[in-house]
């Protein structure tokens, strides 16, 4: 018998890591929870409950089984429109939890194309389903091809999380239609100098590994602190530093001096006038799951 109430717990992840436009991304230990259960009748919805019924509507709608009247409750610290995946967050949670309505068990791997649909992408689709660090690759039919791997022992992320939001619509205004072959040389290289960084420990690169010419140098007409915020953190320790996914939010990456790299973050964010908080965290190998059916 399918249930009537699911609860999803689903990470927030950083997606790009600099270089890795749209295919590269990491599941981070910063969790939101939705709770999905019948409902007598449909209950107005917004934001991440809106985002989850949509998913799960379109799974149902896969089935060809109409969506049931459902109430949607979401509890979790993963901000909207800040660059850490709350709309994939919401989305997965929905597949997730529209599987377990439909009486099956949840396949990451065969929820990845839908979801990876619904985001437009999959950089934050494929980490937030299966954790860690996910490199996904759409093939030329459309479908998705991803790889991936637990991040290296010790690895931690430091945040800064603006006040402010920018939406990812806006943030991929900004880029251009075209880039130069050296461009992309230059971001094809530092994306496998990443991966190889990630799945060897050598974690001494990740400073060139983070550095990117694709959609940063564009993305930070919106956003001009995201040169200084980067350089505080690297003065201050980090091994790496970038926008995380459309940004606002930086992420640096760190093996120890993490209370330095948040203190010199929050720091330069005062000296700029910059409202919002410093969070320390660490990727995460889990991804989401099911806690209650």
């Amino acid at each position: 018998m399918a249930p009537l109430r699911v609860q999803v717990r689903v990470p927030a992840t950083s997606a790009n890591l600099g270089p890795g436009f749209d295919s590269l991304g990491l599941a981070l230990d910063i969790w939101g929870t939705l709770t999905v259960e019948a409902a007598p009748a449909s209950v107005r919805a917004d934001g991440m409950a809106r985002l989850a019924l949509a998913a799960a509507e379109r799974l149902f709608a896969q089935r060809g089984r109409p969506l049931p009247p459902l109430r949607v409750e979401y509890d979790g610290g993963v901000p909207m429109a800040r660059g850490l995946g709350a709309s994939a967050v919401a989305r997965v949670g929905g597949l997730l939890a529209a599987c377990a309505l439909l009486g099956e068990a949840p396949d990451p791997h065969a929820l990845l194309p839908l979801a990876a649909e619904l985001e437009g992408h999959a950089d934050n689709a494929a980490p937030a389903l299966l954790g860690g660090f996910q490199i996904a690759v759409r093939r030329d039919d459309g479908s998705y091809l991803c790889a991936g791997f637990p991040p290296p022992s010790g690895l931690r992320a430091v945040l800064f999380v603006p006040q402010r939001e920018l939406p990812t619509a806006e943030a991929r205004r900004v880029l251009p239609r075209s880039v130069s072959r050296a461009d992309a040389v230059y971001n094809i290289g530092r994306a496998a100098l990443l991966a190889a960084c990630l799945a060897s420990g050598r974690l001494e690169h990740l400073d060139e590994a983070t550095r990117d010419r694709l959609h940063q140098p564009y993305r930070e007409r919106l956003f001009p602190a995201l040169a200084p915020l980067v350089e505080a953190s690297l003065e201050a320790g980090a091994l790496g530093a970038y926008l995380s996914g459309a940004g606002p939010a930086v992420c640096a990456l760190t093996s120890g001096r993490e209370e330095a790299v948040a203190e010199a973050l929050a720091k330069a964010a005062r000296r700029l006038e910059l409202e919002g908080e410093t969070i320390i965290t660490a990727p995460t190998s889990r991804g989401a799951h099911l806690v209650e059916v």
